[in-house]
Formats: structure tokens, sequence, C-alpha cells
């Protein structure tokens, strides 16, 4: 359709078009709390299993960010709203595990990155939908309850709440399985998780009657909604 046409409009064609556009924009399919927990999956699978808790936030970040041809550019800003600035081996991790390729390297600017997963390449959601989820990743992580934390505490707790409630009202996961996503022991699961208790990150957790299983509840309730809108009031620098 000719601009001419659009400038010459009526009122209510405009709103029409508007209404059209919103829905465009909507987005569509998992919400961003079952994309980060589905990237987390993968990466657990993608990544040697002793990477840094640092180089996966890393990683979910790019992957989450990156073009359908696996282009991804992470300001400055971001890197330190991560609290990724003070670990540069995060960038080295990735490139040693053949996850991607950093042409230039760190610059004060920001990194230009290609990423070599093809899996991630190929990732069907809307690049939209899937930045959305990567800034429900930055929110989390910059709740005002973890960002002072170091990064396995940060990651973990973002595991954490990537997990909606389950039949009984409270998320739940297989211990093992919050350990592969976070890369780590197995026996530093339990003393992350009071960390995250006495921060009140979490108001409680425990063994589910299957001692494998852990159940925990969120201090919060109002940031799971697969927005970042009960999240807003806390600061990302």
């Amino acid at each position: 359709m000719p601009d001419t046409v659009l400038a010459t409009a009526s009122p209510a064609a405009s709103v029409k078009q508007i209404r059209q556009q919103q829905r465009r924009r909507a987005p569509h399919g998992p919400s961003e709390q079952v994309r980060a927990r589905e990237m987390l999956s993968y990466l657990a699978a993608a990544l040697p299993a002793r990477t840094s808790a640092a180089a996966r936030l890393l990683a979910l970040q790019c992957a989450l960010r990156s073009t359908t041809a696996g282009k991804v550019n992470i300001p400055a800003g971001l890197i330190r709203g991560m609290r990724l600035a003070s670990e540069p081996s995060a960038f080295t991790e990735l490139e040693a595990a053949g996850w991607l390729r950093s042409p230039t390297g760190p610059t004060p600017t920001g990194t230009s990155m290609e990423l070599l997963d093809t899996a991630v390449r190929l990732q069907a959601p809307a690049r939209a939908d899937r930045a959305r989820a990567a800034n429900w990743i930055l929110l989390t992580c910059q709740m005002s309850e973890v960002r002072q934390l170091g990064a396995s505490p940060r990651l973990l707790a973002l595991a954490l709440a990537a997990h909606p409630p389950d039949e009984a009202g409270t998320p739940a996961a297989e211990q093992e399985v919050l350990a592969r996503m976070c890369g780590i022991p197995l026996q530093e699961l339990t003393p992350l998780l009071d960390m995250l208790v006495a921060t009140r990150f979490l108001r409680s957790w425990a063994h589910g009657t299957v001692p494998e299983d852990l159940h925990w509840e969120l201090a919060r309730h109002n940031h799971l909604t697969g927005s970042s809108s009960g999240l807003e009031s806390d600061r990302v620098t």
C-alpha cells in the first residue's frame, strides 16, 4: 500500500492498523519463563558439564539474542548487568567449547560473536519472543535478593524461577536436573539453596516424598507470570 494512502487514512482505519500491529507484536508460543527453562535444559546438554555458571549465563543471552544467521552482539552494559564484567573467562570458555566464535574479542562497547551451535541457530521462535525471554532472565538475575551474589547462586535462582508450580501449587524438580542445569556438583546444591533462603529469594525449600525431588517456594509470587511486569521495580544497572 503506498505511503500516501496511509497518510490520508481515516482515524478509524489508523486505530485498526495499530491494533493489527499490536496483535502481530504479541508474543507467540511459550512464555518467557518456559523458554528460559527450555534453553537452560538445552545448554545443559550442549555445553561441557564443567562449564561455569558465568559462561552459562552468557550462553543464555547469546542464544536468545542471536539472529537466525547466528550473529549476536552483546553490549557492554548487558555484561555489566549480568555481573559478568569481572569474569572474562566466560567468553574464552564458550570459545574453547566450540560453541561460539568472537573474531574481535571484548571491546569497551561490547562483543560481537558468531554462534557455532547449529541447533541454536535454527530456533523456531521469533527473535522478538526470544529477546523477551533474554530480558526476563536479565531482570530475574537483577532482583535485589540475588544481584550481589556470585554467578552460581544467581544461575540457580534463575533455574528455580523458571519452573512453574506443579499440581500441588509449588515448583518442583529433580535435584540432578537442577544441578545439571547450573553446572554444579550435586553436593553444592543444598548450601546454595540455603543461601537463597537467607537472602529471601526463597521462602523455603524441602525434599519431596521421593528424596531425589525438591520443592520450593519463592518469596515473591508476582514475577512468574511469563513476563517482566513483576520485576520492573528492580533497577537494572
